[in-house]
């Protein structure tokens, strides 16, 4: 009896009799057929798949690159099954995003190592392309050290743990969960990341002080005020409430006028607007949007942006 035929016949069936066996059987075929777990969290949304030619008006003003980036994330919403549970690589993926991948993997599998992190609960989009920081010419790395960074969605504390690299007068971390609060201030402290350099706060960022499926909510403008240093940084990644947090901070954007790093990936509020309303703002910034992830089937990717004057002030 060959493995496959042991497995098949014995393996298999014992594993679906346990608890989560199911889970472990589809995950270790997934394993051998070189299939991977895809999350598609816009297209389960529920938002607006949005075509190729919208995509061209929506961002008619943003480089073509970032344009071919928002479509390829859009084509994955629909030529994927509707919550597939797994994908094969061989035929989703372009040669080019596995040869990144490739790339990717040395030095994301270096940053768990050094930070002593859990490897299935963080991706590159923090420990290697540092939320678009990684590939950020040298002018905008001179505009935001020795400023506040904020890690909107603080997680594990794996944004904070890259931001420290970029000379930060401290990072203002938001995170509601109290399970992800204690499993971060381990993580920051095993890192030694000393407490006068990060403040973390235990709510939610949005556009009203009001409590939100069972957390706190606040805005950043709110708490913007207590601080005297300005804010240098901006990274939210918060699971669909992104355009929310954004009209929350107007103010302290058009105070300060930061780095923004926006998770663009969960809905269509932040697909779209959240590029529609910084427009509207008249901000005069330079836009990209960037994937941090290319072998993340939900894209994983940002809208970035900073301020003109920046370049123009190398």
């Amino acid at each position: 009896m060959g493995i496959n035929s042991f497995y098949a016949s014995v393996v298999s069936p014992f594993l679906r009799k346990t608890n989560f066996g199911e889970r472990l059987d589809m995950a270790l075929i997934a394993f051998n057929a070189n299939l991977q777990f895809a999350c598609f969290m816009y297209a389960d949304s529920g938002s607006k798949i949005f075509s190729d030619s919208e995509i061209d008006v929506l961002f008619e003003e943003l480089d073509p690159e970032s344009r071919k980036t928002a479509k390829r994330f859009m084509h994955r919403q629909y030529k994927a099954p509707h919550n597939a549970l797994m994908i094969h690589p061989k035929y989703f993926y372009s040669d080019a995003e596995k040869t990144e991948h490739n790339k990717v993997l040395k030095d994301f599998n270096k940053a768990i190592k050094h930070f002593r992190l859990p490897r299935h609960l963080t991706g590159p989009e923090s420990l290697y392309y540092h939320h678009g920081l990684r590939f950020a010419p040298d002018f905008v790395k001179s505009n935001i050290a020795g400023k506040l960074f904020g890690d909107v969605g603080g997680w594990l504390g794996d944004s904070t743990l890259v931001f420290a690299g970029y000379a930060p007068e401290k990072t203002i971390i938001f995170e509601p969960d109290s399970s992800s609060r204690n499993k971060l201030e381990k993580i920051l402290k095993r890192n030694r990341i000393s407490k006068d350099k990060y403040d973390l706060h235990p709510f939610a960022l949005a556009d009203t002080h009001t409590i939100s499926n069972g957390f706190e909510c606040r805005t950043l403008d709110e708490v913007s005020a207590a601080y005297a240093t300005p804010f240098g940084v901006l990274k939210a990644d918060v699971e669909g409430m992104g355009a929310a947090f954004l009209r929350g901070a107007r103010k302290t954007i058009e105070r300060d006028r930061p780095l923004l790093s926006l998770a663009i990936y969960h809905n269509e509020d932040e697909f779209a607007g959240i590029y529609q309303t910084l427009k509207s703002w008249h901000l005069d910034y330079h836009f990209e949007i960037k994937s941090l992830n290319p072998f993340a089937a939900h894209g994983e990717i940002i809208l970035l942006a900073y301020p003109a004057e920046w370049a123009q002030l190398q």
